[in-house]
């Protein structure tokens, strides 16, 4: 379970630099299907903290707040898909390269992974919209 923790907080850092480095999009600024699945998971992570800050602000009004809930509710089941997915492409990926496991497993386990990724970037960008809507 600590890697895990380790491997999350890898993951936010990696979206945190692709986000200086393209500040528009650091999922397509990601090369690999595994730095896309860095950038999507980090930048929910990021912006669910966003979200959460500000479903707490009472001056917001309830109707865009209950928004943002839940667009993050649609997001949040999707992440965590994509976090197991992740970590089942570690796996794999290690038994590929110690040459446990076929070619073809890690090839349906990366495109595991990109659909997911896939399902996730729409999901993230229409929490983003929420968030801006509701900080103008």
């Amino acid at each position: 379970m600590r890697k895990l923790d380790y491997r999350i907080a890898w993951i936010l850092l990696w979206a945190i630099a692709l986000a200086g480095c393209q500040s528009a999009n650091p999922i397509k600024a990601a090369e690999t299907t595994e730095q896309r699945a860095y950038a999507a998971y980090g930048t929910f992570v990021i912006v669910q903290e966003k979200a959460a800050d500000l479903v707490e602000q009472q001056n917001i009004p309830r109707s865009v707040r209950l928004q943002i809930i839940q667009a993050e509710e649609r997001a949040k089941p999707v992440a965590d898909s994509l976090l197991d997915a992740y970590t089942e492409f570690l796996v794999v990926r290690a038994e590929f390269e110690a040459g446990q496991t076929s070619e073809q497993r890690f090839v349906i386990a990366s495109e595991r992974l990109d659909d997911w990724v896939t399902q996730l970037a729409p999901l993230v960008n229409e929490l983003i919209r929420n968030i801006k809507g509701a900080e103008n």
